[in-house]
């Protein structure tokens, strides 16, 4: 199971199931019929964005991930390939339901051609510090968070059309927010020497290993207060609450990270597949009679 696990991964397969599943709960937790057709093209947009990503950024990832690079690098024909005709697809589906929802659909690659390419003039550059969004202290991360809970939340609104209420939505929204912020900061927590040879000022590099995974567990903890919060200030369905589950899941995976060197397996697969876990929780004890 776990080359399997490692496979998925290493082809962006669990992130773009995670997309999926968090698209599917935006969804369920707003109330709204849990159709098919959002997930999938969340699945679509999310691989083809991070396999794209993959087959550019091979050199750094080499430095950071040298088994993933070694993989994109000799399958870098498919993968380029399988991810062009993936967002084609995801824009042709999402062209069946109007404007917005193909703006929503390019959000992903808009958010990152600024993330990851040369946005300043190089005289300007210098100056600052910075030509890509990528190398900006914080606003990196914020910036990554943002698009991934904000992508599935959009997506599940337009595709609805006029939602009567969007409170939950929005919580749903705030909370991907945090849980994604737990899991690119981790990422940088990975790839910390990395970055550090690169000369990428990130939090880790900043703060160092154990204040940046303090910082994590708190977060989580701030995630399952708002997960309790939310129903009963009365903006989501008591089923809102069954989303601090992922704040035990994360507390679990970061422990293991303080301990173990494991961190490729924990990253790319216990944390990217994290909302997989997470939908199906809510899965069982919504559909599932007697719970």
């Amino acid at each position: 199971m776990r080359p399997l696990l490692v496979l998925l991964a290493r082809g962006n397969l669990v992130m773009a199931l995670s997309m999926a599943a968090a698209t599917w709960l935006a969804q369920v937790l707003a109330g709204l019929p849990a159709e098919p057709l959002p997930p999938f093209i969340a699945f679509l947009v999310i691989y083809s964005i991070y396999s794209l990503d993959r087959v550019t950024e091979l050199d750094a990832d080499s430095r950071t991930h040298p088994e993933r690079a070694r993989f994109s690098q000799r399958h870098a024909g498919l993968i380029r390939g399988s991810a062009l005709a993936a967002y084609a697809l995801a824009l042709g589906l999402a062209g069946r339901r109007g404007a917005w929802c193909v703006a929503v659909t390019l959000l992903p690659l808009a958010a990152l051609l600024v993330y990851s390419f040369p946005f300043l003039p190089r005289a300007v550059a210098h100056r600052v510090g910075f030509s890509r969004l990528k190398e900006v202290f914080v606003l990196k991360n914020v910036w990554v968070a943002g698009t991934l809970a904000a992508t599935p939340v959009l997506l599940a609104g337009v595709f609805h059309g006029a939602v009567r209420n969007g409170k939950p939505l929005v919580a749903t929204g705030a909370f991907l927010l945090g849980r994604w912020a737990v899991n690119v900061i981790l990422f940088d927590v990975r790839d910390e020497a990395g970055d550090r040879a690169n000369g990428l000022r990130t939090i880790p590099v900043v703060l160092g290993r154990a204040r940046t995974l303090r910082l994590l567990h708190g977060i989580n903890v701030l995630l399952v207060l708002l997960a309790l919060a939310v129903p009963l200030l009365g903006l989501a369905s008591p089923r809102f609450a069954l989303l601090g589950v992922s704040s035990l899941y994360a507390w679990v995976y970061l422990r293991r990270v303080e301990r173990t060197e494991d961190i490729h397996f924990l990253c790319d697969v216990v944390s990217d597949g994290e909302l997989l876990v997470l939908a199906g929780v809510v899965l069982l004890v919504t559909w599932l009679p007697g719970l």
